[in-house]
């Protein structure tokens, strides 16, 4: 019976059409070194038991190098690096285990070598794969090579003197292809939201809360030093989110949440920022969206955790928060791509407590909003109370402004104090369900009594506009203009000549609807005649 044939577009799914963001190759490699240093950590390979991960990106040149100081490989062994989908790790306890993340170079330059060298032994040894050669293979029709094939016609192996003592792994891509591979910057930020990497001294107050929960619930994350250009990466969470549009906001605090199995053997676990969630984070913040990990690496991209939402208006609430969610169960695996978790009844029931969880995060957006809607009328009617004020002090056209006047003035009294009886209903909700959003209630008291002369039940009033009594009001009332010509800026026209000027303005305010714009031409009017 004939054997099996791999035809050699397999190639291609598993180099060029592997990932739809390139940038996933630094993923792959950096996951596949992490593997290594592991285990040069558990055989304390040298005597400080440190090792590294070094990413090199030379643009000019347009070439790539990413370099680990764990095992290597030997020479006996190389051959394992031209078999595809043949990895020996352990499913579920190494970050690598379908031995395809290596070709991933292959897609994005002409030619992907892999240099190597183990204690113990003096030999480097170095295999080229000569990608544009694939690539002519695979896309030459009349070619029916199969993909064993291929590989032995462009895989090319060398040796040469090396240090005993040295061991390693580099990864060199030549005449890299793809321009996104090419800038250190956006790979060194691509990285500290990817890579396993540890938290930044910046995110230390939180970082040193998430590093507690973990140890006191026997959890771990693996971390690994990575440089990018001799820089080294750490996430990249800041305490501070960039807002150009509403305002720059405070990270104020960080909330856990958990699953466990009937064995108490956790299947997940995570965390989220709180802030005052003006709304989705803006993209130009490294930090944005809460993401997916399994073994301290991102699964998929900022968005996969949408998802959790069920309704897709309410998708959006995941980007008004940063944070992780770390899949730490066995029986949950990325995909092949990475891109999320294999199917299967564990992942269905991984999705359903999830979406379950995310629950409290629409809560405390809706919340939020709440607060920042109720205190945006309170603003708005104290704003309209003292334009009311203003025109009081200036004068009325006629009786009809000022009847209109004061029957608004008291619409927003009753508007003002109806949306500070819902803040307080708020507030006391967000008291019994002890809600982390209590801060921004506390804030809104603190700028109210900071303000001289102001009340706590007005946060906008301030010392321009003293506080009267009920008495004083009353007076101040009786003593304002009636119309606007009885204010002392018209004392030099007699009698007469105001009852005019008062027709002239009785008739703009007749014929011109527009608030704004009758009182910019009696502004003007009134600049004139007055001067």
């Amino acid at each position: 019976m004939a054997g099996t044939k791999i035809g050699k577009y397999v190639l291609e799914s598993l180099t060029r059409s592997m990932y739809d963001d390139s940038r996933c190759i630094y993923r792959e490699y950096v996951q596949n070194a992490a593997d290594q240093i592991d285990i040069a950590q558990k055989e304390h390979l040298d005597k400080d038991n440190y090792y590294d991960i070094q990413i090199n990106i030379d643009s000019n040149n347009r070439r790539i190098e990413i370099v680990d100081t764990a095992t290597g490989v030997t020479f006996d062994k190389i051959n394992v690096l031209r078999d595809v989908a043949c990895s020996q790790k352990r499913r579920g306890f190494q970050k690598g285990f379908r031995g395809i993340g290596r070709l991933g170079g292959l897609g994005y330059c002409s030619s992907l070598v892999f240099e190597t060298s183990a204690k113990g032994e003096p030999i480097k040894t170095v295999m080229r794969w000569n990608a544009d050669e694939m690539n002519r293979i695979v896309d030459d029709e009349s070619n029916s090579s199969e993909a064993g094939d291929v590989i032995d016609e462009c895989v090319q192996i060398s040796k040469e003197q090396e240090k005993i003592e040295a061991h390693y792994f580099r990864v060199i891509l030549e005449n890299v292809s793809d321009d996104k591979l090419l800038d250190p910057e956006g790979i060194s930020n691509y990285l500290s939201m990817v890579a396993p990497v540890d938290y930044p001294t910046g995110f230390a107050k939180f970082g040193h809360t998430i590093k507690q929960y973990m140890k006191e619930n026997g959890l771990s994350l693996d971390t690994y030093n990575i440089f990018v250009n001799g820089d080294q990466i750490y996430k990249g969470y800041t305490t501070r989110i960039k807002n150009n549009r509403d305002g720059d906001y405070d990270i104020t605090d960080i909330k856990f949440f958990q699953r466990k199995d009937k064995d108490g053997n956790f299947i997940y676990w995570g965390w989220y920022s709180i802030s005052e969630l003006k709304g989705q984070i803006p993209a130009y913040n490294l930090p944005y969206g809460i993401r997916l990990r399994c073994k301290n690496i991102q699964i998929g991209d900022e968005n996969t955790c949408r998802n959790f939402f069920v309704a897709d208006g309410d998708k959006r609430f995941s980007q008004y928060f940063y944070g992780e969610l770390n899949v730490v169960s066995p029986a949950l695996q990325p995909d092949g791509r990475r891109d999320y978790l294999r199917e299967g009844g564990q992942r269905r029931a991984f999705e359903s407590q999830v979406t379950e969880d995310f629950l409290v995060l629409k809560e405390l957006c809706n919340e939020a909003s709440d607060i920042r809607g109720t205190q945006k009328k309170i603003t708005n009617a104290v704003q309209k109370k003292a334009n009311i004020e203003k025109k009081r002090n200036a004068g009325f056209l006629n009786q009809a402004e000022q009847k209109k006047c004061e029957d608004e003035f008291k619409t927003y009294e009753q508007e003002r104090a109806k949306a500070h009886k819902k803040l307080e209903q708020l507030k006391q909700k967000s008291e019994k369900r002890q809600s982390p959003l209590s801060f921004m209630y506390k804030q809104i008291e603190e700028n109210a009594t900071k303000v001289e002369g102001g009340s706590s039940n007005d946060p906008i009033e301030n010392k321009a506009v003293p506080k009267l009594t009920s008495d004083e009001q009353q007076i101040a009332q009786e003593q304002s203009p009636k119309l606007r010509t009885d204010a002392s800026l018209y004392k030099k026209f007699s009698k007469k000549e105001k009852d005019v000027i008062n027709k002239v303005y009785d008739a703009i305010y007749m014929a011109i609807a527009d608030e704004n714009m009758r009182e910019s031409l009696i502004n003007k009017i009134e600049e004139e005649i007055t001067r």
